[in-house]
């Protein structure tokens, strides 16, 4: 473990070789004990000591500790001719850690924490090359309940334009050469999403929710699926 961190984080610049090297340490730490408490993964008083203030540092921002591993993951997706950009939100719940300072309102106006919208890249075959793109925010609590009002507010002023501009990071770090399928869920059903200008190998697989017009006989999108004949079959085991 000690050496892939060490590697994977070989870009690291945090403005002192000290605070690279605890970087490296806090996430062979974390990495070799992904489900224990910091306390617990860190080993002693002093080394979970360390790690707190090193997250408390002024000196670098969120963005410098991911831009090293955004590095090597790039270097890995040059080795592929087709790869994944697979984007998702998900919500870091902080609730019972009422002390924080920071965050906002989740999808329930009584749970407190942070919004995490990450992409994440894949080969064709499913094996993780890594995050390149990651936006993390706090709703402000002046915005509770904006979303009823959604439709009256252009993209770039909703959430939905992390969606956008992940694309654009997307397509902006990796190389020309490369064809990327970028994914996502049925929140990404966005009409701005589809006409965003896209380069000729970088394609589009969401979700749909919305039953859009298309050009197709059928002219709606879900009777023009109900038409078309499946390409193939999986099937899938569900356990009780």
């Amino acid at each position: 473990m000690e050496k892939w961190a060490a590697s994977e984080l070989k870009q690291a610049d945090l403005g002192d070789a000290r605070r690279n090297k605890r970087l490296v340490r806090i996430v062979e730490d974390l990495a070799a004990q992904p489900s224990s408490s910091v306390p617990q993964a860190c080993g002693n008083i002093a080394a979970t000591s360390a790690a707190y203030d090193f997250w408390n540092s002024p000196y670098f921002q969120p963005q410098d500790i991911r831009s090293p591993h955004i590095a090597s993951t790039i270097e890995r997706i040059k080795e592929n001719d087709i790869i994944l950009a697979i984007q998702d939100t998900t919500s870091i719940d902080l609730t019972d850690h009422p002390a924080t300072s920071g965050v906002g309102y989740l999808d329930h106006r009584k749970l407190s924490g942070l919004k995490v919208h990450s992409t994440f890249t894949t080969t064709t075959h499913g094996v993780p090359l890594g995050i390149i793109n990651q936006q993390v925010w706090a709703r402000e609590q002046e915005n509770l309940g904006i979303a009823k009002k959604r439709r009256q507010r252009e993209t770039e002023e909703k959430e939905s334009q992390r969606w956008l501009d992940s694309l654009n990071t997307t397509q902006q770090l990796i190389p020309e050469e490369i064809t990327v399928v970028t994914m996502g869920d049925s929140e990404a059903d966005i009409f701005d999403l589809f006409s965003l200008e896209r380069r000729e190998n970088s394609h589009l697989l969401i979700r749909g929710t919305h039953n859009r017009k298309v050009d197709h006989n059928a002219k709606y999108l879900h009777q023009a699926i109900r038409q078309t004949e499946p390409c193939g079959t999986l099937t899938v085991e569900v356990k009780r």
